[in-house]
């Protein structure tokens, strides 16, 4: 009996672990965010709606940032920019977030 090497099973069992890793350090970067940015950690949970969903758009290559991600954002403690991504319009006066923002600087 000739045993074959499939090396589609290994690709696959690769990407599984990449991409389990890669769900453990979008939960880790939603930590973060919680620990060190409560504010802007539960504005972004409002505006997106659940932590697995906020977790990923922190993780994710904004196109309004030159394709950096919020989380790299933070990392260059550049918070005023990832609270103007979860407001693009501009109309943050007329929004929760707006509140949010304001409570944060008095």
């Amino acid at each position: 009996m000739r045993v074959t090497h499939n090396a589609f099973r290994d690709i696959v069992g690769e990407i599984a672990s990449i991409t389990a890793r890669r769900e453990q350090l979008t939960v880790s970067a939603m930590d973060a965010l919680e620990y060190r940015y409560p504010v802007l950690a539960r504005a972004l949970l409002d505006h997106v709606g659940c932590r697995r969903r906020a977790a990923h758009w922190l993780c994710a290559p904004q196109r309004a940032c030159g394709g950096r991600s919020p989380c790299e954002l933070l990392g260059e403690s550049d918070e005023e920019q990832v609270w103007d991504l979860l407001d693009p319009t501009g109309m943050a006066e007329l929004s929760e977030v707006s509140r949010i923002r304001s409570a944060m600087t008095c």
